[in-house]
């Protein structure tokens, strides 16, 4: 009697406590008492696996060399550029089996269809992205979303318990994220790499224990000569979480034609730069090139700090000939040499004006000695000149 005094236990209440006790004993838990009531705390597991157990596996993909399975991977670019349309068309090759257009046939990979989450921030499923899906040859039935619209749209995180179950309930392959900022938490700084760390671990989790494979779209930074990993807007860690990275943008003096450069590949090496066309939506693909994003980036910063002395050239050229009717090229060349205008600016503003249809451009002449190559006003820009 007296000891149990001593314990300021009651006898009930020291029998909870040994029953508690025994309930514990097999887990991972501890018993503690806490003024006077008794509660269990969790005994922290230092117990590590052994390296030697490691199964080895070979990397699985999505699209072969691009996008790998169960991992992160981000598509970045400014607007415009096409990255809606890219996803689309991602989804519809993974939602029925065929082949990606990044592989333009070369490889013979077919995979079953697969299930595809869409969470999008930015376009309208009724007015955009529902009529961009179908004209990409999506498989609308394997396609599940939540938009903006949704009152719940607002608590999905990438740490979010909403995301989670929404993940264990559905079991999707795939799950695009558009944009990245829309579902950080709006108390979490992106500059914060630490927190951001922990934000983009979930998803990492997802892929090992769901099978889910995380393809995240960026916003590009906007900044002149910048590439590689700053090339992302807000946070560099989205490049660190990435198993693979791909940059998308258009090709500098280009009429339409557009790049995918892949710039990070933890899995395999880095694929060839793909070169499309958009119709309607959808990517068509033109050729492969072996320039890289950062390339891209420098010619065309060149080309805009270039552009006060293309138009100079292209002044120069539309008076000379108004001015003659006609000349040789060469002639037209050494003239622009006289007044201090750089091969490069010429050359731009010759391209500036044949794509404007001001200027026609064509030889006469069989013989290599004999060949000289023309140069004249087409007949409205005369008319122009002219009035």
């Amino acid at each position: 009697m007296e000891a149990e005094k001593q314990s300021g236990l009651t006898p009930d209440e020291r029998r909870a406590a040994i029953d508690l006790i025994k309930s514990v004993q097999e887990k991972q838990f501890g018993v503690v008492c806490d003024k006077g009531k008794a509660r269990s705390v969790k005994i922290p597991d230092f117990h590590l696996d052994n390296a030697n157990e490691v199964e080895i596996k070979e990397p699985e993909w999505l699209i072969p060399g691009y996008i790998p399975k169960y991992g992160i991977t981000t598509i970045a670019g400014e607007g415009g550029v096409g990255k809606t349309s890219l996803w689309c068309s991602i989804v519809a090759c993974l939602t029925t089996g065929n082949q990606s257009f990044l592989l333009n046939g070369q490889c013979p990979f077919k995979t079953d269809p697969q299930n595809v989450v869409v969470f999008s921030a930015e376009d309208s499923w009724n007015y955009v992205l529902k009529q961009r899906l179908i004209n990409n040859g999506a498989d609308m039935s394997r396609v599940l979303y939540m938009g903006p619209e949704d009152e719940r749209f607002t608590d999905l995180n990438f740490d979010g318990d909403l995301l989670k179950g929404i993940i264990e309930t559905n079991r999707p392959d795939t799950v695009i994220y558009d944009p990245v900022q829309a579902f950080v938490p709006a108390n979490l700084r992106m500059g914060d790499r630490n927190a951001m760390r922990k934000c983009f671990s979930p998803l990492i989790g997802y892929g090992e224990t769901y099978k889910t494979t995380s393809i995240i779209i960026a916003h590009a930074n906007k900044q002149s000569n910048v590439w590689g990993r700053k090339r992302i807007a807000d946070s560099s860690d989205i490049w660190d979480a990435s198993r693979s990275v791909l940059m998308v943008g258009t090709v500098p003096n280009s009429e339409g034609l557009r790049y995918i450069s892949h710039e990070k590949s933890n899995w395999g090496k880095l694929q060839e730069t793909a070169l499309f066309e958009l119709r309607d939506g959808v990517p068509i693909f033109k050729s492969y090139s072996k320039k890289k994003d950062k390339e891209f980036i420098q010619e065309d910063s060149k080309l805009k700090n270039n552009a006060p002395a293309a138009e100079e050239a292209k002044e120069f050229i539309l008076d000379l000939l108004n001015e003659h009717q006609q000349m040789e090229v060469k002639e037209l060349d050494e003239l622009a040499k006289v007044e201090g205008i750089s091969k490069n600016a010429l050359k731009e503003a010759k391209a500036a004006l044949r794509k404007e249809n001001k200027t026609h451009t064509w030889s006469v002449g069989f013989s290599k000695n004999e060949r000289k190559f023309l140069i004249s006003l087409k007949d409205t820009e005369k008319t122009n000149e002219n009035a």
